[in-house]
């Protein structure tokens, strides 16, 4: 997983990236993100030949978080070339959080 933290990190590796990633916006404060690691991490580990996965802390990278209008952590965005095909914001269950990767990967 590749940490973001600034605006030309991200338009480098996402907005201009080819195939699948995967952008978790997040804070070390916060109890969902902390609740979603092992989720996301499973995650990782089972698409990281079918995707790329990326962290961004919005503590760390506050403009980011403006400017994708983050309102609620955790919040994961899900780019295909570059346009975001779909999202998840808050708790999700890892079930729904693999539906949602077979579906971008089909």
């Amino acid at each position: 997983m590749i940490k973001i933290s600034n605006n030309k990190a991200f338009t480098e590796k996402i907005v201009n990236g080819s195939g699948l990633q995967i952008v978790r916006f997040c804070a070390e404060w916060s109890g969902p993100c902390q609740m979603m690691v092992p989720i996301y991490l499973e995650m990782v580990g089972m698409y990281k030949k079918l995707a790329n996965f990326y962290k961004v802390d919005i503590d760390e990278a506050p403009l980011l978080k403006i400017e994708f209008g983050i309102t609620e952590l955790p919040t994961i965005l899900f780019y295909k070339n570059g346009t975001v095909s779909d999202f998840a914001v808050g708790l999700i269950s890892r079930d729904e959080l693999i539906a949602k990767m077979e579906r971008l990967i089909k």
